[in-house]
Parts: structure tokens; C-alpha cells; sequence
């Protein structure tokens, strides 16, 4: 349209009137193009715009003495296809190229149109050759741009690409780590309780009184709570992992209540106090079964690592918004945590000691629950004293 405009402002100052219906093709094709882009119908659109500069410069070539240089832009009109249509229409950008050098051929070595050569003034010729030479030196710095610029923004996808995959590589391999220590740690924490079971079971058939073999079905009962415990673990973790968080009211207040209730049937809690310290219908936006899960959990750490020997054993539960985040806090006056094992409390199958009951799961699962709900957890512990554990999650409006 602008190579219109200036052809058409030079023949108007010279009072060239002949080529005006040319030029009115390159204005028109770009227009038509251009609503066919919009259109959706985009290789229909690239097609009609250089085939128009096509027809266009051929009308000019056979009506323009040769003087004027304007075969100069077959040049760059034969090069142009491969840089718009690409190569994925690479037949369409061929046609066209071929449509292009025919036209150029016809023009220049027939002379089917040459009494259509028109007479014009020495200063117009060298006006258009300069003109001519610029558009078409214009149109080759474009393309040379254009293809520049693909190559090296092809170039920066393959250096994003190729950290991708290192980083899927790394991820892979810590994958791969952890499933190995997953797979040995649960194989021996699936054994353990069952060759405790068939031990004692052998143990109950030489049992010697009704006491005794009472005894050894207790310790059996105990041995299958604790299996059923960690296959239960086992179970959250892979529904934590495979499921994605969920978005719904949940009244905060409430499920505290009811996490603590369900766990008051621990003999260990009948001497705690559980100060929950949130405001009634405490509602947020989040995932009810993770909460859940993580409450359990924190809760029942702070039930079962409690400190006998204060006179008042409490657990505090707190909540409040801060900033567009939620910040929710289980304190206890337990026994507290050494500080050699703090930073280590959150990772899969960590055991405090050798002593230690449980799967060693219930605070990585509470992690990666928090870290689904794209939160932190941390931790603050005196051994001892007591322990302090932050859940931060962003609030959902």
C-alpha cells in the first residue's frame, strides 16, 4: 500500500496518468488480504497479496522502459513466498515463485507487449530507477530481517527446550531416587509387622494360659493397627499425588473440631487441652480433604509426642488472613524436637529414632499436601519445650 502511494504520488507530480490502474492493485490486494487474515483464512490471504505485487510490477515492467529498473522487484518478489507462506505450504510458495519468474519472462523477452512502452521524461526514468532500486534493496533488507529473526527465535525455543528436558532429567532422576527409597522403605515397613505377626502367632500356639495367649493377640492386634496405619498413609500419598486440588467453602472452625474429635478416642489425648482459638465459621476457599489430611496429621503428632510430665498439657490451633494468605498454626507444649532432626522432620519415612512409631509418612504427605495447595509449611521446636507448625496458603477468592 505505501509503494502504491509513492508510485502514485511521483506519476501525479510528473504528469504520468497510464500506470494509475496498476498501482490501484497493489492498494487493493493487501485490503482484500487482509480480510481474508482476519477471516481466518490466512495462506487464502498471503497468496492474493503477492500475487497482486506480482501482477502489479508485471503491468508496470511491460508499460515502463527498462531504464526504469522496476524488474528489480521480481527479484525480491521471487524470494518473499519462502519467507510469508514458510515451508509448510512449500508448494503454494513455489507456484507463486514460478507465477512471479514467468511473469518476468514475459515481460522482458517477448515483445507481445511492447507497444505498450510509453515515451517518458529522462528525469521520471532516473526518479523511478532510484525508487525502484530502494524498494527493491528495501523489500530484500525485510526478508533478510524476518528469516533472522525466525532463526534466532527458533534458536532461543531450542535452548528453552533443551533446559526443559535437563530439568525433566533432573526431576526424572530424583524421581527415580526417591521411588527406589519408596519401594525399599515401604517393602521393609510392609514386612516388619507381618514377621512380628507370624512370630507372635507362633509364639500363641505354646501359649501356656488364657492370660498369655490373651497377651500375645493384644500385641497382634497392635502390630495390625500399625500395618493398617501405614497402608493407609501409603494410600494419601498416592491420592495427594495423582489427584489435583479441589476448590470449595470450607469452614475451617468446623473441621478442626471435627479432626479433634476424631481423634480424641487416643488414650494419650485425655489429658490434653485443645485450645482452638479460630473464629466460628472460619470460611475459606480450599481443599477439604487435603486439610483434613494435614490437621490429622499435625494433630496427631502433637497428641502422640505430648510431654506427661506438665501439669497441663495443651494443643493450640489458630488462624487468621493476612495479605490474601491464610496463615494457620498448631502449637503444643510437648515434648519438642531436637534441633539435629528439625530440618529433616518433613522428608519420606524420617523417623525421629529407631523407637519411633508411625510410618514416618505423615508429615512428608502433610508437605506435599501444603505444597499442592501451592503453600509452605515450616516448623519452630525446642526440645523439651514444645513445637510450633505455620501452614501459609494463598486464599482463593
Amino acid at each position: 500500500m505505501v509503494v502504491s502511494l509513492i508510485y502514485t504520488s511521483l506519476d501525479l507530480a510528473n504528469g504520468v496518468y497510464f500506470a494509475l490502474p496498476f498501482y490501484s492493485v497493489i492498494f487493493i490486494a493487501p485490503i482484500v488480504s487482509l480480510v481474508l487474515i482476519k477471516k481466518g483464512n490466512f495462506l487464502s490471504g498471503k497468496i492474493i497479496v503477492l500475487l497482486g505485487a506480482s501482477v502489479a510490477i508485471f503491468f508496470a515492467s511491460i508499460s515502463d522502459p527498462f531504464e526504469t529498473g522496476v524488474v528489480l522487484i521480481f527479484v525480491p518478489l521471487s524470494i518473499v513466498p519462502f519467507a510469508i507462506i514458510g515451508f509448510k505450504n512449500i508448494w503454494a510458495s513455489i507456484g507463486i515463485v514460478l507465477s512471479t519468474f514467468f511473469l518476468f519472462l514475459i515481460s522482458r523477452f517477448t515483445d507481445l507487449f511492447a507497444s505498450y512502452v510509453k515515451e517518458l521524461p529522462t528525469a521520471y526514468i532516473q526518479m523511478s530507477l532510484a525508487l525502484n532500486y530502494l524498494i527493491a534493496v528495501t523489500i530484500s533488507i525485510l526478508i533478510v530481517y524476518f528469516l533472522a529473526r525466525l532463526h534466532r527465535e527458533s534458536e532461543l525455543r531450542l535452548i528453552e527446550n533443551e533446559k526443559a528436558v535437563i530439568e525433566k532429567n533432573i526431576q526424572l532422576t530424583k524421581l527415580n531416587q526417591e521411588l527406589d527409597g519408596f519401594v525399599y522403605s515401604v517393602s521393609h515397613d510392609l514386612r516388619s509387622p507381618l514377621s512380628s505377626i507370624l512370630g507372635l502367632t507362633n509364639l500363641a500356639r505354646f501359649a501356656n494360659s488364657k492370660e498369655e495367649l490373651v497377651e500375645y493377640m493384644v500385641m497382634i492386634q497392635d502390630r495390625i493397627k500399625t500395618q493398617d496405619a501405614f497402608i493407609k498413609d501409603i494410600i494419601e500419598y498416592s491420592r495427594n499425588t495423582r489427584t489435583e486440588p479441589l476448590s470449595e467453602p470450607v469452614d475451617l472452625y468446623a473441621l478442626t473440631e471435627e479432626v479433634i474429635e476424631s481423634l480424641k478416642f487416643n488414650l494419650l489425648a485425655s489429658k490434653i487441652h485443645f485450645d482452638i482459638e479460630l473464629p466460628r465459621d472460619f470460611a475459606v476457599i480450599t481443599d477439604k480433604n487435603r486439610w483434613k489430611t494435614m490437621l490429622s496429621n499435625l494433630i496427631g503428632n502433637a497428641i502422640k509426642y505430648h510431654d506427661p510430665g506438665k501439669a497441663r498439657q495443651y494443643i493450640k490451633l489458630s488462624a487468621n488472613r493476612s495479605n490474601e494468605k491464610l496463615l494457620y498454626t498448631v502449637t503444643d507444649n510437648g515434648s519438642g524436637i531436637s534441633g539435629q532432626h528439625l530440618d529433616k522432620v518433613f522428608n519420606m519415612f524420617y523417623r525421629a529414632s529407631d523407637t519411633s512409631s508411625g510410618s514416618g509418612l505423615g508429615l512428608f504427605i502433610t508437605k506435599e499436601a501444603v505444597q499442592k495447595l501451592k503453600g509452605t509449611i515450616t516448623v519452630t521446636s525446642q526440645q523439651y519445650v514444645g513445637s510450633v507448625f505455620e501452614i501459609t496458603i494463598p486464599l482463593i477468592k
